[in-house]
C-alpha cells in the first residue's frame, strides 16, 4: 500500500516538476527532504504522531525546510500531511528517483566488491556498462569483505555475480551435484 502511495504522489510531483521545467531541482529538494527524514528519527515520529495536529506538523516542516527547498516542495510538503500521508514521504522521494532516472535515461548500478575500487577503475566499469545498456549509470561501490575478489552487480532487480566466492560456490555445487 504504502508503494502505491508513494507511487501516485511522486507522479504527480514529477508531472509538476515537468510543466514549471523544475525537474532537477524537485529532485533536489526531495532529495535533501528525505535525507532529513532519514537521519532524524525524531522528525519521522512527530510526523506520524496522530495527536499532533496538521497545522503543527506544516509549521514545524516551514522551520525546518523554508528557505531550502523550493515553494512548491513546501506545500507539496503540506498536502502530504493534509492527507494524513506523512508516513510516505520517504516511498514518494524514491519512487520520484525512479521516475527522474528514467526520463532521464539513467540507471543506477551497486558494484560490490573486496576493497574499494578507484576512480579509473569505477569510470571504466561504468562506461563498459553503459555502452550496453545506452544508459548513463551511475555507479556506487560497496565493500563488502565476504567477496574475496572479483565484482557482484546489482542492476535494477538483476545480480551479476562475477566474484570469486561466487564462481567457489558454483563449482561447489558442481562438485556435490557429480555423481562417481
Amino acid at each position: 500500500m504504502a508503494k502505491l502511495v508513494g507511487k501516485r504522489y511522486a507522479e504527480a510531483l514529477f508531472e509538476a516538476g515537468l510543466e514549471l521545467n523544475k525537474l532537477e531541482d524537485f529532485k533536489e529538494d526531495i532529495e535533501n527532504v528525505s535525507k532529513v527524514l532519514r537521519t532524524e528519527i525524531d522528525l519521522q515520529k512527530i510526523l506520524n504522531h496522530p495527536k499532533i495536529s496538521k497545522d503543527e506538523k506544516k509549521d514545524l516542516l516551514s522551520s525546518i525546510f523554508r528557505g531550502k527547498v523550493s515553494e512548491e516542495i513546501l506545500n507539496f510538503l503540506y498536502i502530504i500531511v493534509d492527507k494524513r500521508r506523512e508516513g510516505s514521504m520517504i516511498e514518494i522521494s524514491k519512487e520520484f528517483e525512479e521516475l527522474f532516472n528514467e526520463h532521464k535515461n539513467i540507471l543506477e548500478v551497486t558494484a560490490i566488491t573486496a576493497v574499494d575500487m578507484d576512480k579509473k577503475l569505477k569510470n571504466k566499469l561504468a562506461q563498459v556498462l553503459s555502452n550496453k545498456t545506452n544508459k548513463t549509470i551511475i555507479l556506487n561501490n560497496v565493500v563488502d569483505r565476504d567477496i574475496i575478489g572479483g565484482v557482484l552487480l546489482k542492476v535494477e532487480n538483476k545480480i551479476i555475480d562475477g566474484t570469486i566466492r561466487g564462481q567457489l560456490q558454483s563449482i561447489e555445487k558442481t562438485i556435490k551435484g557429480a555423481t562417481l
